[in-house]
């Protein structure tokens, strides 16, 4: 079963442990997660709230420096307090 998922990611994902926001309603509105892990094509988060979240919004990665980068993505999972996200455009 772990090997299918694997195959279907396209891309190994290396683990992380960064604060991220996930900021949706044209900016006005964002809840905080942590970035569990992240690959070329997307990542997966942990926090509360996650079902509440929009299909599709911008995640916002904190570096350790304070500085952030932000992408656009989907959710393509949730479980729980968990979430599956592909980077788009």
């Amino acid at each position: 079963m772990q090997e299918s998922i694997a195959n279907q990611r396209g891309h190994l994902r290396m683990r992380r442990l960064r604060r991220a926001l996930c900021v949706f309603n044209n900016g006005t509105s964002s809840l905080d997660v942590t970035l569990r892990d992240i690959s070329p094509s997307g990542a997966r988060v942990e926090g509360d709230g996650l079902p509440f979240l929009p299909q599709t919004f911008e995640l916002r990665i904190v570096e350790g420096d304070g500085r952030h980068f932000t992408r656009p993505v989907r959710i393509v999972w949730t479980k729980g307090r968990t979430a599956g996200l592909e980077f788009t455009a």
